[in-house]
């Protein structure tokens, strides 16, 4: 007998798994046909790990105890919570792989409150007769950004789809070849074009693009589309039409203008110390004359995830009729978010009570004493051999907005051993909480900025435990 067929006759029977005291208990009522697939997916594996294993034969009682083990913990990762929360220690304010925007309390308890019991959603109480969802939330988000009205939908791009698509009705989209953006995973503008069915008509060059150029793209009910370049900038010899001569341009050729905005500014965000000519306001966006404005709502406006759109009402009644709108609608909890972050905007008489913006406007001053509160907790704690100071840093906003810009920032460095900083920052990530900061040839590394006061008992729950798998490792050795 080959040494493979030695190896796969150890493997236990599945009657042997589901006898198992550890499992035999969580195969009843509706669990078992999951748990019997899953026992079976887990046992296919092992299978196809050991015809590529080498040394010595796995008795069958070892290979059930590494099976229930890791169908327990699968099981375990299964009907867990489906996210795991994240410490952000680099500095990315709008970061986002870590969910961007964070809510204000007022948001999460608006939104905990409409799951849990029902709502005039889709219901017009004075009338008794239905009504449309969000109307509400969408007349504050219009008032804020000086339109006449608004229509949410669930991100950006869904957002820019449904606009292009309303507005060109397949004809044809005249587009800044310097503006064709790409945005994080699979965000690309010409694909996402080329879904509404619209003749994409690119002008101009990567680095200049004049208005002759939109001019002479012209024809007969075309869509003019400017978009917000996020994630760079483009320097040197260049070109851009502002958002006014557009418009103009629009207006004279009785064409349609979109534009995307991206972020979704309402705040000013010169009060921030960040530069005011590379975001504008919503407001002053509607107020060149764009037909239609779309931005996100989980970036710099600092709520969840959204998309919403402005414009005229005719325009925007129309929307809400179009075929697709219901495809790109909200549910009840986001609304609930998105209203409690417009209210306060609303009612803030300065900087409103949001963590995005919160945290932007952090000093150096304020920075520099919340990095030496989480040194002096760490210092006693750090292996032998490793050094922790604190040092000037930089952050960035994040989320596609002023991609040039850095934030003046304080970290938390550590040096020590490469290895040892390695399996740290490794420790770090796949901890409970994660603690996701910055390794670099400097060392390992946090910045405060983004993370809270309430963060830091946290922050060092973290290190201490990342460090207490490090001696264990060690110790192994």
């Amino acid at each position: 007998m080959s040494g493979l067929q030695n190896r796969l006759r150890e493997i236990p029977q599945v009657s042997a798994i589901l006898d198992d005291p550890r499992i035999a208990p969580l195969m009843a009522g509706r669990q078992g046909p999951w748990m019997t697939q899953l026992i079976q997916t887990r046992l296919a594996a092992l299978r196809e790990g050991l015809k590529t294993a080498d040394g010595p034969v796995v008795s069958r009682e070892d290979l059930q105890a590494r099976l229930v083990g890791d169908i327990l913990a699968r099981r375990a990762e299964l009907t867990g919570p489906g996210w795991t929360r994240v410490l952000n220690g680099t500095g990315v304010v709008v970061h986002t792989n870590l969910g961007r925007s964070n809510l204000p309390q007022a948001a999460a308890d608006a939104a905990r409150e409409v799951a849990l019991h029902n709502s005039d959603l889709e219901y017009d109480l004075a009338a008794g007769t239905r009504g449309h969802r969000g109307r509400r939330v969408e007349a504050k988000a219009a008032l804020l950004a000086g339109a006449e009205d608004a229509l949410v939908v669930n991100n950006n791009a869904a957002a820019v789809w449904l606009a292009v698509r309303h507005a060109s009705n397949g004809g044809p989209v005249i587009l800044s070849r310097g503006e064709v953006v790409a945005i994080g995973g699979s965000f690309r503008m010409h694909e996402i074009l080329a879904e509404t069915g619209c003749q994409l008509i690119e002008v101009g060059t990567t680095n200049r693009t004049g208005l002759a150029d939109y001019a002479e793209a012209l024809s007969p009910g075309a869509t003019l589309l400017k978009v917000h370049r996020s994630n760079f900038v483009v320097e040197g010899f260049t070109e851009e039409v502002d958002l006014p001569d557009l418009a103009a341009l629009a207006r004279e050729n009785d064409c349609t203008l979109v534009y995307d905005a991206g972020s979704g500014a309402l705040y000013p965000y010169g009060l921030l110390g960040l530069p005011e000519e590379d975001e504008r306001l919503l407001a002053e966006d509607m107020a060149t004359g764009a037909d239609l404005v779309t931005c996100s709502g989980d970036k710099l406006l600092g709520g969840c995830q959204a998309g919403i759109i402005f414009g005229s009402r005719e325009e925007i009644t129309r929307l809400r009729k179009h075929p697709m709108r219901r495809a790109f609608r909200v549910d009840k909890t986001t609304l609930a978010a998105l209203d409690a972050v417009l209210n306060l905007y609303l009612a803030a008489e300065g900087r409103p009570a949001i963590p995005t913006l919160d945290q932007l406007a952090l000093t150096v001053d304020q920075l520099q004493v919340r990095a030496e509160d989480l040194l002096s907790r760490l210092v006693d704690k750090a292996p032998a051999g490793w050094g922790g100071q604190v040092c000037a840093g930089r952050s960035s906003v994040g989320g596609g907005s002023f991609s040039d810009t850095q934030l003046e920032s304080r970290l938390v460095l550590w040096t020590g051993p490469k290895e040892d900083l390695e399996a740290c920052h490794q420790g770090l990530r796949t901890g409970t909480p994660a603690l996701v900061g910055r390794m670099n040839q400097d060392g390992l590394a946090v910045d405060v900025r983004t993370l809270s006061d309430e963060d830091l008992p946290l922050v060092v729950e973290a290190f201490a435990s990342a460090w207490a798998r490090l001696d264990r490792k060690r110790g192994e050795t």
